[in-house]
């Protein structure tokens, strides 16, 4: 026997609606969900000419494809395996990979996150242009370069050495700091990280051949790799550690042991598969070359006026400042590698 009437149709109907018209919040925390896809580029039209022909003189379409459409929409692929119902889920994977870099734990989703935007980084900082009057930096760029490595030929052989004697995958980054004419050049290895939000991950060591010893001692104030230790770094300069970018100031404050106070404005990719299909399994060297030649320089001097926030040239070369490639005996990235 039934004991109560059947939901009259209205009654559906009214049921139905109450469904559909869900508080807004819920339905905006739904639209905000990211669903990570291979990243599209700022200059959306450099991405379609790579697309269809590769970097000129460079790299190829089908390397274009397999190295950043197939490699990125992977590790996407897997990234949103592991944040889907989770408060991860919206966020950008520049973020997942600032917060997760602190936490042995997330490592994996570290590593999706972060070789997603590098691998981005490189490519978005080649250039389709083949003409060579613009394959050099910008004034600004030029300055900072002559000013931390003595010319820009030095700073290439320099970076292209770091990248060659590299032993493993990693990138190869030119660094920028605040102030005028600060650069550096840093080997990541494997995904270890450049920016300061993720140092304890940046990996800048080959821990097979690097003695743990002296990283300790950098790491914990007692000087390494030549530097001077944050005792003797505060007889030299005095008070001048305090203020706005001393080893006591608020810019260092959120800073984690180890952080590199700059921000990458180039790099290169070296891990084995970029260069593979286009120069071989020992093309290592020349793909390098190629590389130099075609780097977006106007990318990067809009990149560099971004980081650069210190005083004027002018003030810069009044005071005697000195190129710190000339200050430290000769003593280099690559040094530092093979010690």
């Amino acid at each position: 026997m039934i004991t109560r009437p059947p939901a009259r149709p209205q009654s559906l109907l009214r049921a139905f609606v109450k469904q559909a018209n869900a508080t807004p919040s819920s339905f905006l925390k739904r639209q905000v969900r990211r669903k990570h896809t291979v990243p599209v580029w700022a200059n959306q039209t450099k991405q379609d000419f790579f697309a269809r022909h590769g970097v000129p003189g460079f790299l190829s379409a089908e390397t274009y494809q397999e190295t950043y459409v197939k490699y990125t929409q992977h590790l996407c692929d897997r990234l949103n395996e592991l944040v889907l119902g989770t408060a991860d889920e919206s966020s950008s994977t520049y973020d997942l990979h600032a917060k997760c870099a602190h936490r042995s734990d997330r490592a994996h989703l570290y590593n999706l996150a972060a070789m997603v935007e590098f691998t981005r980084f490189f490519w978005e900082y080649l250039t389709e242009n083949e003409d060579p009057a613009i394959h050099k930096p910008g004034l600004n760029t030029t300055r900072s370069i002559e000013a931390s490595f003595g010319s820009v030929q030095n700073l290439r052989e320099e970076m292209l050495e770091t990248a060659d004697a590299m032993f493993g995958n990693g990138f190869v980054w030119l660094m920028k700091g605040k102030n005028v004419g600060d650069m550096r050049i840093l080997a990541t290895y494997n995904a270890g990280s450049p920016y300061p939000d993720a140092a304890p991950r940046r990996d800048d060591k080959d821990m097979a051949t690097f003695d743990g010893r002296i990283l300790s001692d950098q790491l914990s104030g007692r000087g390494g790799l030549g530097l001077p230790s944050l005792e003797e770094r505060n007889i030299s300069t005095g008070n001048s550690t305090a203020g706005s970018f001393g080893d006591f100031s608020s810019s260092r404050a959120n800073l984690y042991a180890g952080a590199l106070d700059m921000q990458p404005i180039l790099c290169v990719n070296v891990w084995e598969h970029q260069w593979l299909r286009d120069y071989g399994l020992l093309g290592k060297k020349w793909y390098l070359g190629a590389w130099w030649d075609r780097i977006d320089w106007q990318k990067v001097e809009s990149q560099h006026a971004l980081y650069e926030t210190g005083g004027e040239w002018s003030d810069y070369w009044s005071s005697g400042s000195k190129s710190p490639y000339a200050t430290t005996g000769g003593s280099s990235v690559l040094d530092a590698l093979r010690r």
